[in-house]
């Protein structure tokens, strides 16, 4: 069995994990309205569901992706992301200190493979 790979655990000042997810769900809510072929690529694969039940499911998986990350887990995608981690750290710029975020995603095998073959 594989060791699951770890990041560096993060802290919110005077905040627990839980507390920033749901701080970032209610000021930053996940918006479909420019993925509506997903929807419609789903519904049309599952017609027995409603577009909006499927919209409300596509929105809390993306919900639970931001949380997972939030939380330090490492995600994988096989077949699109792999390794896709957040980093926290602080940006000095002139002086003074800013909070920064950012998103590490891995090439997956398969398609670093089919690219080098070109």
């Amino acid at each position: 069995m594989k060791k699951p790979k770890t990041t560096k655990p993060f802290y919110f000042k005077d905040k627990t994990h839980q507390e920033v997810v749901e701080e970032i769900n209610k000021e930053l809510p996940i918006n479909l309205k420019y993925n509506e072929d997903l929807v419609d690529r789903v519904h049309a694969r599952y017609p027995l569901i409603s577009k909006s039940e499927i919209a409300i499911i596509i929105k809390l998986i993306f919900e639970n992706f931001r949380e997972l990350l939030i939380l330090g887990n490492i995600l994988n995608f096989h077949n699109l992301f792999f390794n896709t981690k957040l980093y926290f750290f602080d940006y000095k710029k002139n002086g003074y200190r800013f909070p920064y975020v950012r998103v590490k995603i891995t090439t997956p095998p398969k398609l670093r493979k089919l690219n080098n073959d070109q």
